[in-house]
């Protein structure tokens, strides 16, 4: 590895990452967005690159504007796509066939769109539209006599059908609803919708329902009420002569675990497809016209690539079995309608995101070479366990450059968000996923899946409930206490960091321990009373309490980081978006306001426009140097 080379912030934000992936039916096009990772001007830019015959992928559209959501025509000639380039911020929906040509605007619908589908006979293109601005909205902004009034005054998001060679426009849905997802029937006839009440984020977690309607239009008829909304939704094949649709739940809900979920439109029943220790169903998508299902099922710390069958539920590894657990599937599977090619961005830590080709039983074929600049550079990374309460622990421990078995190194924590997620072997060189710019600064980084962690069972999950910020703070501390017991971690040379609900568990680590000299709490919780009152998604709380706050107040409390604050010694950095509605940027105010008023060191760095996540390139830089410095200041001083 060479060793004169150090990762800079600057190439970390302005890397080329390919994210989302999707194949035509006939196998022969894998097709990929392209963007930097952070963002350079006000609006995205990211470009359509296309890999043909497994050979290497080449740039299929400008990059100039923003163009995303790619979807194959079923005769594998075609794409769908959305683009900005007319008018920024202003989607519009485009064809453009594959042996070149210009792109084609299908429709007259514009604005904010989402998730184009083609009908199965590829004349129509079904597709998400948000009511857009009225006159009379922009005449009371120019007035200036436009009050905001919370659940009042609704944009909500419909569902469109057009017809690709006249752009006739259909619109399908009414009234106070809004569309979260869609798919169409095997014969095209008919259209599956997930539905909600609500327009925010809390939508997801409230009176879903599945209903159906007819492609050219009527009243909607119920299917089934959900309890949370699925992440994906399409049509399979059993045969039958009635729909039959596959859902993903998406694991939060404790009565439907994280699995495939088959629904019967006549009858409304749900059956769970895998039903066997399968780990976390991370991604589902339809194989052809609904034979099979591409699955991308995370266990432990890998996400490996399968194919499901809808009737049965057994599954069956793509790729050749030297690659099982090896690295991780990043996006994908997408596989074609014979079953014989598969795409996909895979990853480990030594080898950042690149698009691979596999035919079926074959080793695959990397079509991109975005991650060839830092290869060699990376720091190799294992998974390693520890026990903590009865509970064995997984994590992946990042080694620091140079690394010299016998020599203690400072130690990282990196914490991962969620808290249902889970960090995997895979490659960590973004502003988010730090641990190999640091480990290229001479750190060592573990970063430790605690209780409460998906791809380690229901049973795993669920520990969580009842016990936040308790069980799972001391799976972090035991994480370190074992590392240095493993002889890699110096205890006099201890930090910790994460974003999210890894800065909360950062921020409540620090209350319980002063074994940790320094910390980064990014878009964390500091008191999950306030945080209900002010996040977007508070039901989200329900799943790990037993009710709201109000009525709970004490179990809030004992689970937030200002309980115990007046014990903590910890110098911490503190980061947050300004604009942030999933964690309030008042969080992190609380937690600085309290740091700094008990005399322990502190910093509290906001950036403006910016949300939950950190999209601007300047600001990706600027936080992987604070990160550096901040640790630098206090464990190598």
């Amino acid at each position: 590895m060479s060793t004169d080379s150090i990762l800079s912030p600057e190439e970390l934000a302005d890397r080329l990452d390919p994210v989302g992936i999707t194949i035509s039916p006939d196998g022969r096009h894998v097709a990929f967005e392209v963007a930097p990772v952070g963002q350079k001007e006000e609006h995205y830019t990211g470009a359509i690159w296309i890999s043909t015959d497994a050979e290497p992928a080449r740039q299929f559209t400008s990059g100039l504007t923003g163009d995303t959501a790619i979807a194959f025509a079923p005769d594998s000639t075609r794409i769908a796509f959305l683009s900005d380039r007319h008018e920024r911020k202003k989607q519009r929906l485009y064809v453009l066939p594959l042996n070149g040509g210009e792109a084609m605007r299908v429709g007259t619908v514009e604005g904010d769109l989402g998730k184009p589908a083609w009908s199965p006979d590829g004349t129509k293109i079904g597709i998400l539209v948000t009511d857009p601005e009225t006159d009379e909205d922009k005449k009371k902004t120019e007035d200036r006599n436009d009050p905001i009034v919370d659940d009042q005054d609704l944009k909500y998001t419909r569902l469109f059908v057009i017809d690709v060679a006249s752009g006739k426009t259909l619109q399908l849905t009414y009234g106070n609803l809004n569309i979260l997802a869609f798919a169409w029937n095997l014969d095209g006839a008919r259209i599956a919708v997930i539905t909600s009440k609500r327009i925010d984020a809390e939508g997801e977690y409230q009176n879903n329902t599945l209903d159906v309607v007819a492609a050219t239009g009527g009243r909607l008829q119920r299917i089934a009420d959900l309890r949370s909304a699925p992440g994906q939704i399409f049509a399979v094949d059993l045969g039958n002569e009635t729909d039959t649709w596959a859902i993903k739940h998406n694991g939060f809900t404790f009565d439907q675990p994280d699995s495939i979920w088959i629904v019967d439109a006549a009858s409304g029943a749900m059956r769970e497809l895998l039903t066997d220790d399968h780990g976390n169903v991370d991604a589902i998508s339809a194989i052809g016209n609904g034979t099979a299902i591409a699955t991308r099922l995370v266990d432990g710390t890998h996400a490996n690539a399968f194919i499901v069958d809808p009737e049965s539920g057994e599954r069956r590894f793509f790729l050749p079995d030297s690659w099982q657990n090896k690295g991780s599937v990043n996006f994908g599977p997408a596989i074609s309608a014979d079953q014989q090619t598969m795409a996909m961005v895979w990853s480990d830590p030594q080898h950042p995101e690149d698009v691979y080709v596999a035919k079926a039983g074959q080793e695959p074929v990397r079509v991109t070479e975005f991650g060839k600049s830092l290869e060699g550079r990376l720091t190799p990374a294992e998974t390693v366990e520890w026990e903590s309460d009865g509970w064995t622990i997984q994590g992946v421990l990042f080694y620091p450059k140079d690394y010299q078995e016998g020599t203690r190194y400072p130690l990282l924590i990196e914490a991962h968000g969620g808290p249902s997620w889970q960090w995997e072997e895979r490659a960590f060189v973004n502003w988010h996923d730090w641990a190999s710019f640091m480990t290229d600064r001479g750190y060592a980084v573990l970063a430790p899946n605690p209780r409460g962690s998906t791809a380690r069972g229901a049973d795993f999950q669920h520990a969580l409930y009842g016990d936040v910020g308790g069980g799972e703070v001391r799976d972090l501390i035991n994480g370190a206490q074992a590392m240095i017991d493993r002889g890699i971690a110096d205890p006099d040379r201890l930090g910790i960091g994460g974003w999210s609900w890894g800065g909360y568990l950062t921020a409540t680590t620090i209350t319980k321990t002063n074994m940790f000299k320094a910390a980064m709490m990014g878009a964390g919780l500091a008191n999950l009373a306030s945080d209900h009152g002010t996040d977007d998604i508070p039901s989200a709380n329900l799943l790990y309490f037993p009710g709201e706050p109000y009525h709970h107040n004490d179990l809030y409390w004992e689970g937030s980081a200002l309980k115990n604050i007046a014990s903590c010694t910890t110098p911490t950095l503190i980061i947050h978006g300004d604009a942030d509605d999933r964690v309030a940027p008042s969080q992190g105010k609380e937690m600085y306001t309290a740091l700094t008023r008990l005399g322990v060191d502190a910093e509290f760095v906001r950036y403006p426009r910016m949300g939950h996540n950190i999209r601007e390139r300047n600001y990706q830089i600027d936080l992987l140097q604070r990160l550096e410095r901040w640790f630098d200041k206090y464990l190598k001083s």
